[in-house]
C-alpha cells in the first residue's frame, strides 16, 4: 500500500532538515567575530544565505562571510581578541581568515578584503597580525588604528597608531603614525605618494592627573576639536565622533556630533581602578575618531590621563598636544 505525504509535511521535514545542516555546518567553522552597532541597513551572506540576512546586533560572525552596508548605514566588526573594525556606509568587507596562533601568547592572524568603500580599524598591539586586500593594494598591520579607503580602483590609507605595509603593482612602504597614503592606484609609485595627514582631533581636559583616594569617581569635561595639525587653526567641518577607552572602569559619551565650527564639549566618568588587575600600570587612554566616510585626513584624537597614588616608582610627563608619554628618572 502507498502512503502519500501531505506537501506541507513534506515542507517542514526539509526546512528541520536545512536548519539541523546550517547548526553543524557552524559548529565545524567556529565563529570568529562578532556584528555590533549596527546601524541602517547591513546584510551578511554566508554560503547558507547566498542572497543575503540582514545583520544585528550581536550576530556571530563566521570565516567567508561578506558584511555589506548601504547608504546611511554602519556597522562594527568586533574579532576574539578586541580587535576592531567599523565598516562605514556603501561598503562591503569579506571575513576571509582568522586563527590562533601557536605562540606563548594567545595572538591571532586575520585576512580581510576590502572590495569597496571605507573602514577604521583598531587592531590589538602584540596580539594579532592582520592583512587587508583592496582591488589596488595590500596592506600588512601591526597593532594601529588606520582608516582604509577603496574606490573606482584608488585608495587611501592613513595611519594614526602603529605600523602599517603598504604595497601594489610597483612599490612598498611602511607608514609611520600621522603619515597618509592619498588616492594612489596599482602602479602608483608609493614612495612619492607618502605626506603627513593634514588635519586632527583635538582632545583637551583641564585635568591629566587623577587621584582616587577618596574613592569617589570623577567627571572630566573634554573639549573636542577638528584642528589643521600645522596652523592649529579649527575647521569649520561637522561630523560624528565616536569615543574608545581600552580602560573598562570608564563612562564614555555615546557617540556625538561636532558643531559647524567643528567643535564640542562631552562630559566622561572615571571610576577607581580595581585593585584585582595588577596588569594596570596607572595610565588611562581615550581614543576618538571621526565615524564616517570621507574623514581619512583627520588623525584620531589621543589622551592619556595618569592615576595618582598606586605606588609606581616611576612618573609620567602627559604632552596633552600630541597625546604621548615620557619617562622620567
Amino acid at each position: 500500500m502507498k502512503i502519500f505525504f501531505p506537501f506541507k509535511y513534506l515542507f517542514i521535514i526539509l526546512f528541520f532538515s536545512l536548519s539541523t545542516f546550517k547548526v553543524s555546518a557552524q559548529s565545524d567553522n567556529p565563529a570568529i567575530a562578532t556584528l555590533l552597532k549596527v546601524e541602517g541597513a547591513v546584510k551578511v551572506f554566508n554560503e547558507i544565505s547566498p542572497q543575503g540576512s540582514h545583520g544585528r546586533h550581536g550576530m556571530l560572525l563566521f570565516t567567508g562571510n561578506k558584511i555589506l552596508t548601504s547608504d546611511k548605514s554602519k556597522t562594527t566588526i568586533e574579532y576574539r581578541d578586541g580587535s576592531r573594525v567599523r565598516l562605514f556606509e556603501n561598503s562591503t568587507i569579506v571575513l576571509d581568515l582568522s586563527e590562533e596562533q601557536s605562540t606563548n601568547k594567545r595572538t591571532f592572524k586575520f585576512q580581510l578584503a576590502l572590495k569597496g568603500g571605507s573602514l577604521r580599524g583598531f587592531f590589538v598591539k602584540g596580539h594579532q597580525r592582520t592583512k587587508i586586500r583592496t582591488p589596488t593594494a595590500d596592506i600588512g598591520i601591526k597593532g594601529s588604528s588606520v582608516r582604509i579607503s577603496e574606490n573606482n580602483n584608488e585608495a587611501t590609507v592613513s595611519l594614526t597608531e602603529g605600523q602599517v605595509e603598504v604595497s601594489n603593482l610597483n612599490s612598498r612602504i611602511t607608514l609611520k603614525p600621522g603619515q597618509w597614503l592619498t588616492r594612489f592606484d596599482r602602479n602608483t609609485d608609493l614612495t612619492q605618494n607618502v605626506e603627513n595627514i593634514p588635519n586632527l582631533l583635538y582632545l583637551k581636559t583641564a585635568e591629566y592627573e587623577l587621584d582616587f583616594r577618596n574613592e569617589e569617581s570623577i567627571q572630566l569635561n573634554l573639549s573636542v576639536q577638528l584642528q589643521n595639525r600645522i596652523s592649529r587653526k579649527s575647521l569649520k567641518r561637522n561630523g560624528l565622533v565616536i569615543f574608545e577607552s581600552d580602560y573598562k572602569s570608564i563612562r564614555l559619551p555615546k557617540p556625538f556630533k561636532l558643531n559647524e565650527r567643528g567643535f564640542a564639549r562631552v562630559l566622561i566618568g572615571i571610576y577607581p581602578p580595581s585593585l584585582k588587575n595588577p596588569e594596570f600600570k596607572g595610565l588611562i587612554t581615550i581614543r576618538a575618531f571621526m565615524d564616517g566616510k570621507g574623514f581619512d585626513d583627520v588623525a584620531e584624537g589621543h589622551l592619556v590621563l595618569k592615576i595618582l597614588n598606586l605606588g609606581q616608582n616611576r612618573t609620567l610627563l602627559i604632552d596633552p598636544n600630541e597625546g604621548v608619554s615620557k619617562k622620567q628618572n
